[in-house]
């Protein structure tokens, strides 16, 4: 049976999460959910966070990193402090002479280049491999659009527009690494005005224009003041994909001729449905089909080869707005 830590207690960990209702949301839940799981350690740099979270997921409580892999000696280890704070954790866990197997990071890995670079250097060097929490990859039913697109049945991408909330860096990395998993093809910022503050002080919400390719997407930001969206639109030479309420509704519609010779959309009722279906759950899933197995090419959609492809294209963004 394996083991998991989480480092950093609040939300994704599970700190507010109800334990007793239906679905997985938090890391916490996940592993307790998860029958290959048999024990969980926690810790966070506010104590009382710990143990709410502890009472919840029946775990231990640890008061520093080095004591939680030296003692209890986990599997995996859930990075879910704040954004700032991602690269500490990592270089702490991946120079250590217990890391984990698996380390499983929250969004946006890291901050600078530089990190980056480094938090490759040591997962080369290291027995860790690292996964990053981009949730839609990890949800059936984006897969399912992803193989869509990929057999060409909708034709090329034409087209896209994005509404968004929450900061460029973010929240602009969800957008950024589904549509490229689900386009195969980088995204390319190619110009960055500014919409609004987020409430990240360094990460404002942009607006951003680039290109998949030939084709031109948009993405624009909206103040959080009024509410927090996130809705997509997708235009292809054959039909549509709408994701939208943060990718728990899809939409797919075909092109048609209908009795008038007009080419208009009609709605696919098999591959249009609810979106997110416990991506968690799929994660924490993955993660103990690697332990068991060792098999490499389960993480290799959710590592940090994929993870640079996304970070790339938002510090170009960053990039060209400071310009």
């Amino acid at each position: 049976m394996a083991r998991a830590g989480i480092i950093g207690c609040g939300m994704i960990a599970g700190r507010y999460d109800d334990f007793a209702a239906p679905g997985v949301y938090s890391h916490a839940k996940g592993y307790r959910r998860n029958e290959a799981f048999e024990r969980i350690a926690v810790l966070d740099r506010v104590r009382a966070h710990a143990e709410t979270l502890a009472a919840k997921a029946e775990a231990e409580i640890f008061d520093v990193p080095e004591l939680m892999l030296e003692r209890f000696r986990p599997d995996v280890v859930s990075v879910c402090t704040p954004d700032d704070h991602h690269f500490t954790a990592l270089n702490g866990l991946l120079a250590h002479p217990a890391a984990p197997a698996v380390i499983f990071c929250e969004k946006p890995i890291c901050r600078t280049r530089a990190e980056f670079s480094r938090i490759c250097e040591l997962e080369q060097a290291g027995r860790s491999r690292i996964i990053v929490n981009h949730s839609r990859r990890f949800d059936t039913a984006h897969q399912a659009l992803r193989r869509l697109i990929a057999a060409g049945e909708l034709g090329s991408f034409v087209q896209g527009h994005v509404h968004y909330y929450g900061g460029w860096r973010h929240l602009g990395v969800h957008i950024v690494d589904i549509l490229q998993y689900m386009l195969g093809e980088d995204f390319v910022p190619r110009k960055v005005t500014y919409c609004c503050p987020s409430k990240y002080a360094d990460d404002p919400t942009l607006h951003v224009r680039g290109t998949f390719g030939d084709a031109p997407l948009q993405v624009t930001g909206f103040p959080e003041e009024y509410f927090q969206i996130l809705d997509m639109s997708l235009l292809f030479e054959r039909g549509q994909i709408r994701v939208t309420d943060f990718g728990q509704s899809i939409e797919v519609l075909r092109k048609t001729v209908n009795s008038a010779g007009e080419r208009v959309l009609v709605r696919d009722a098999v591959l249009s449905g609810p979106g997110m279906r416990e991506p968690m759950a799929q994660s924490i899933d993955v993660i103990a089909r690697y332990l068991a197995s060792g098999d490499p090419g389960l993480l290799s959609p959710f590592g940090l080869a994929e993870a640079g492809r996304t970070m790339a294209a938002l510090w170009r963004g960053s990039d060209l707005y400071a310009a």
